[in-house]
C-alpha cells in the first residue's frame, strides 16, 4: 500500500476500536489501551459471565477455569483462519466502506506469533530444554554481567527501562543468540525499532510505526539467520567463502548452535526451525523479559517492605518473578481461533470465531485465589496456579524470559537497594497485549524527593 492508503486503513481501524469502546464494552476498552484500569476492566469482563461476546467481534473470558479449559482445547489455535472472500455486494465488488483487516494491511511477514498450536508444541518439546539450560547458565554469566554493567553506569536519577533494563536485556540476548559483538549496535537498534511489534497484531499502530516495523523485521531476521544456520553462514554452499569474508561468523555460537545440534528423530534440524525460535526470543522474549522485570520492580517499590525483603535476600528473585506473572504478566491476553464448531463454558462457538483469554485478569479470579489482589513474595508456590505454556509463542520462550527477569531483580537488589520511584510509571499507548512500560523514572537513593 502507499503511505496514504495504509495511513487511512490504520486510522479507520483505530477509529473503529475507539468507537467500540464508547459502548462500555470492557474488552473493547482494553483494545483502546488508553490508560483504563486493567484490573477493573478484567473484573467487568468476569461479571459478564464465563464467556461473553464483545462488540469487538470476539468471545472474551477472564474466568480462570474457562481460560484453563480453552488453553487445553486442541480445537482452539493461535493461527487465525484463512482470509475469506472480501465482503461486499453479491457480485463480489467490495463495498466502499469496507477496509482490509489489520492482518491484511500490516502482514508483518516473519513475525512467528500466530502459528498453529502444534507448531509451538513441536518447537517447545525440542527447544525448551535447550533454552532453559542456556538461560540458566546465562543468568550467572552474560545476563548478570549485562545488568551489573548497566547498573554501575547509571547516574543519580535515571529511567529504569531506557537506561538499564531494556539495554541490558538486549545485551544479554545478543550473547544468548550468538550475534557477534561487532553487530551489537545494529542488533540493539533493530530491537528498539521493533518495540511493540506484538501489540501491532491487535491494535493498529501509527503509520510511521508500521513502516518502521516493515523495514526492521526482515533486517533482524537477516541478522539472526547466520547464527541459525548449521555452519553459521546462512547458506551451507558458501560456508568457506562467508567464513573468510566475515571473521565474526566464526565467533557465532551460543543457543543457536546448541539448538541445531540437538538430536531430532526426523533427522537434521531444519535451519528454519532454529531461526523461528531465535526470532521468537528476539521479538517476544527480550521485550517480555524487560517488561516483566520492570513490572516486578514497580510492584515491589509500591510495597517498600517487600522490596526490602528482596534486597536482604536476593534469593527471593524467583518468587518475585512468579508473583509478578500472576499480577502483571508481560503478555496480558491470548487470542485463539476455533478450527471447528465447539462449545466452551456451555456457550456455542462457531468455527473461525475468535476467543480472547484475558490471562492477566483470570489470575485475579476470586473463585480461584483467596485475596487475589494481594502481592506477596512469601506466597507458597502451591498457591500460585500459572496457566499452561503449551501451544503458544510466549510459552516457548518462557524459561529465558523468567531467567532474565530473575537475573535483573537479583542485580537491582544487590547493586541499587536504595532505588526509589521519582514520578509516575507510564505505559505505552496502543499496547493491549503487553502493556509495555514507556517511562519509569527512578533515583538511586531513597532520600531523593519525588
Amino acid at each position: 500500500m502507499t503511505d496514504s492508503a495504509l495511513g487511512r486503513v490504520l486510522l479507520t481501524l483505530r477509529g473503529v476500536q475507539w468507537i467500540l469502546g464508547t459502548k462500555d464494552d470492557p474488552y473493547a476498552l482494553m483494545l483502546r489501551a488508553a490508560g483504563d484500569d486493567r484490573a477493573e476492566l478484567g473484573r467487568r469482563v468476569r461479571e459478564r459471565g464465563p464467556l461473553s461476546w464483545s462488540s469487538a467481534g470476539a468471545w472474551a473470558t477472564a474466568d480462570h477455569e474457562v481460560v484453563t479449559a480453552a488453553l487445553a482445547d486442541r480445537r482452539l489455535t493461535p493461527r487465525p483462519p484463512g482470509a475469506g472472500p472480501a465482503p461486499g455486494e453479491p457480485a463480489g465488488e467490495p463495498a466502499p466502506w469496507d477496509v482490509p483487516s489489520l492482518r491484511e494491511a500490516l502482514p508483518l511477514a516473519g513475525l512467528p506469533a500466530e502459528l498453529d498450536r502444534e507448531e509451538y508444541e513441536r518447537l517447545r518439546r525440542w527447544a525448551a530444554p535447550v533454552i532453559e539450560g542456556a538461560a540458566r547458565r546465562g543468568r550467572s554469566a552474560a545476563a548478570v554481567r549485562a545488568y551489573r554493567r548497566r547498573a554501575s553506569a547509571v547516574g543519580e536519577r535515571f529511567d529504569l527501562m531506557d537506561d538499564l533494563l531494556r539495554p541490558a536485556t538486549v545485551d544479554a540476548g545478543r550473547v544468548l543468540l550468538g550475534v557477534p559483538e561487532h553487530e551489537a549496535d545494529r542488533f540493539a537498534d533493530l530491537c528498539g525499532r521493533l518495540t511493540g511489534v506484538l501489540d501491532a497484531t491487535l491494535c493498529p499502530p501509527r503509520l510511521d510505526t508500521a513502516r518502521r516495523y516493515d523495514a526492521a523485521l526482515p533486517e533482524l531476521l537477516a541478522l539472526l539467520r547466520p547464527s541459525a544456520s548449521p555452519d553459521g553462514s546462512g547458506d551451507p554452499t558458501t560456508h568457506d567463502a562467508r567464513r573468510t569474508a566475515d571473521p565474526g561468523t566464526a565467533a557465532r555460537s551460543g543457543l543457536p548452535r546448541r539448538l541445531a545440534a540437538t538430536p531430532s528423530p526426523d533427522g537434521p534440524r531444519p535451519p528454519e526451525d532454529v531461526l523461528t525460535v531465535c526470532a521468537l526470543l528476539a521479538l517476544v522474549g527480550l521485550p517480555a523479559a524487560a517488561t516483566l522485570a520492570g513490572n516486578a520492580v514497580e510492584l515491589l517499590l509500591d510495597r517498600p517492605e517487600q522490596w526490602r525483603d528482596l534486597c536482604e535476600d536476593p534469593g527471593l528473585a524467583p518468587a518475585a518473578v512468579a508473583e509478578t506473572l500472576l499480577h502483571a504478566p508481560p503478555v496480558r491476553l491470548h487470542r485463539l481461533y476455533a478450527r471447528e464448531d465447539l462449545e466452551l463454558a456451555g456457550t456455542p462457538v462457531a468455527a473461525d470465531e475468535e476467543v480472547v483469554l484475558l490471562t492477566e485478569a483470570a489470575h485475579r479470579d476470586p473463585r480461584r485465589y483467596r485475596d487475589p489482589d494481594r502481592f506477596s513474595l512469601h506466597r507458597p508456590a502451591r498457591d500460585r496456579h500459572p496457566f499452561s505454556e503449551e501451544g503458544r509463542a510466549d510459552g516457548l520462550v518462557g524459561p529465558a524470559v523468567r531467567a532474565a527477569a530473575e537475573a535483573a531483580l537479583r542485580v537491582l537488589a544487590e547493586e541499587l537497594p536504595g532505588l526509589t520511584r521519582t514520578d509516575e510509571v507510564l505505559r505505552g499507548l496502543r499496547s493491549p497485549i503487553t502493556g509495555g512500560v514507556f517511562r519509569f523514572p527512578v533515583a538511586r537513593q531513597g532520600n531523593v524527593r519525588r
